[in-house]
């Protein structure tokens, strides 16, 4: 939990909460920010082209240059005010500070997404490196106070939606710029019946899609096993319409 006054503890009581551990998919049956949306595999916008395409990001032309990632923060971030007050001034800074914890959480994500994956973590080598968008950025990620936590995956000029509910858990902050940097979800993987089952009896009507399998002509695994763990992994109740497992894993381990 970040060290806050007791003021902005107070105001920010509804909103904040410690940072998460990765969970797995063995025994986490919370529902998870990115699952809840109404969009994709819950947290994924789609274009016409990806759709044609068959969703897959196998291409190298959707990779972002020397893995350098230009982005902006909608000035949007703040001005959503969960606590309604009578007073104009309270109400402002409530959404001012609401702005910065914003803010401060979505930097704070990127630059820990940077250290995960860096070459050599002891080094100043980056496998990818957030900055600020710049006017000659002419491919850059545009981060929105939008409806829900979802992203384009990879692209041009890729739109990431975090309300704020999004941006307080660290992991589903990383979850959605992984998608923004050209990744699908775990389970998406051509070879994931090796390593789980997909009970449809619990999903959802109307939702089986988001428990869609690719192929390997479309995706890559990078040659990486299987990751239970994954940030990228739903949780095993993923869209569950009895709270029964909708994953359920073939490693009992």
């Amino acid at each position: 939990m970040l060290i806050r006054n007791i003021f902005v503890f107070l105001t920010f009581i509804c909103l904040t909460s410690s940072y998460p551990k990765y969970r797995s998919v063995v025994n986490t049956n919370i529902q998870d920010p990115e699952e809840i949306g109404g969009d994709f595999e819950g947290d994924i916008l789609l274009t016409s082209m990806t759709i044609s395409r068959g969703i897959g990001k196998r291409n190298t032309s959707a990779r972002w240059p020397n893995g350098i990632v230009p982005y902006e923060i909608s000035s949007e971030y703040g001005k959503t005010i969960f606590f309604k007050k009578r007073i104009l001034t309270i109400r402002l800074l409530f959404a001012i500070k609401q702005d910065a914890y914003d803010r401060a959480k979505i930097i704070s994500a990127m630059r820990r997404l940077e250290r995960i994956v860096s070459l050599d973590p002891t080094s100043a080598s980056y496998c990818i490196r957030f900055r600020p968008k710049t006017a000659d950025d002419k491919y850059f990620i545009s981060i929105k106070n939008g409806s829900g936590c979802s992203s384009y995956v990879s692209g041009q000029k890729v739109t990431l939606q975090m309300k704020s509910y999004c941006v307080d858990r660290e992991a589903t902050v990383m979850h959605e710029f992984i998608h923004a940097l050209g990744f699908w979800h775990e389970q998406s993987r051509p070879d994931r019946d090796n390593y789980v089952t997909i009970d449809f009896n619990n999903v959802q009507p109307g939702k089986e899609h988001n428990f869609n399998k690719y192929s390997f002509e479309i995706t890559d695994t990078l040659n990486l096993p299987y990751d239970y763990n994954s940030v990228m992994h739903y949780s095993k109740t993923a869209f569950s319409i009895n709270g029964l497992p909708t994953i359920i894993t073939k490693d009992p381990s």
